[in-house]
């Protein structure tokens, strides 16, 4: 009772069936996992410039003088070329290497992330040896609004006069509070 005619495999039609479906899911998911992607890299630039705050402010305990966050290019500089923490020894708020120590130079952000200052006069920050806020930047807080092309998201890095850095996520607003 065998059956010569036994079919193995599948015929040309049902795998044409199957890479249609494929095509389709693939049509409908890859739109979905760029965003996905690119909330995920803003996330982890929110939570790197957060973790360089808490070290920044950690730094400044620990030694008991000034420490500053600013872009490596200087307070004018950008923050996408990538910024740089440094104990401020002589309180000018710039980088003097003969003077100043370099504690962490960070990871530049990724391409199409940015970083922009929302409150104060200064395009950096930093915190006295006490562990709160310094006051430069003609502000009591300083708000930092990050961005990412491909995504309406934003995330908002508020750090108050007490030191404390907290992330904020204004959805659906386009805009971070000011305190």
């Amino acid at each position: 009772m065998n059956n010569p005619l036994r079919h193995r495999g599948f015929t040309l039609i049902e795998l044409m069936v199957v890479v249609a479906m494929v095509a389709i899911m693939m049509t409908l998911a890859v739109p979905g996992l760029r965003t996905l992607l690119v909330n995920q890299r803003l996330n982890a630039v929110t939570s790197d410039f957060q973790s360089s705050a808490m070290q920044a402010r950690s730094t400044a305990l620990k030694f008991n003088q000034r420490v500053i966050v600013q872009p490596s290019a200087g307070s004018g500089g950008a923050w996408a070329d990538g910024y740089r923490i440094f104990i401020d020894t002589n309180q000018n708020s710039s980088f003097d290497s003969g003077t100043d120590t370099l504690v962490l130079t960070p990871e530049k952000p990724p391409a199409g992330v940015t970083i922009a200052k929302q409150s104060g006069v200064n395009n950096y920050f930093g915190y006295e040896g006490s562990g709160f806020l310094a006051s430069i930047g003609g502000s009591a807080n300083a708000t930092w609004k990050i961005t990412a092309s491909g995504t309406d998201r934003i995330r908002c890095l508020i750090i108050e006069r007490s030191g404390r850095a907290r992330v904020h996520d204004p959805r659906p607003a386009t805009t971070c509070p000011t305190s």
